[in-house]
């Protein structure tokens, strides 16, 4: 059965582009929540131990960041 919209729609770029934001949504929301762990648990503790999740807490920053600024640089692309 051919629908109308098959004409219109590429479903299989669809359906890419269904997959690459779920898995990039999933990778960001990860790298986020360690972030906020890490600055959580610097807040408890001193030392090279702090510095290290401070560390951990300004990559993830950083690469969400990173990952903000290419998402609106292929919106603006396309």
């Amino acid at each position: 059965m051919k629908l109308l919209a098959d004409s219109i729609v590429d479903w299989g770029a669809l359906l890419d582009v269904i997959w690459i934001s779920a898995v990039a949504g999933l990778a960001i929301a990860a790298v986020l929540g360690l972030g906020i762990v890490s600055s959580l648990r610097a807040q408890d503790t001193e030392g090279t131990t702090a510095l290290g999740l401070n560390a951990v807490t300004v990559i993830s920053v950083l690469l969400v960041g990173a990952a903000l600024v290419t998402g609106i640089i292929f919106l603006i692309d396309k």
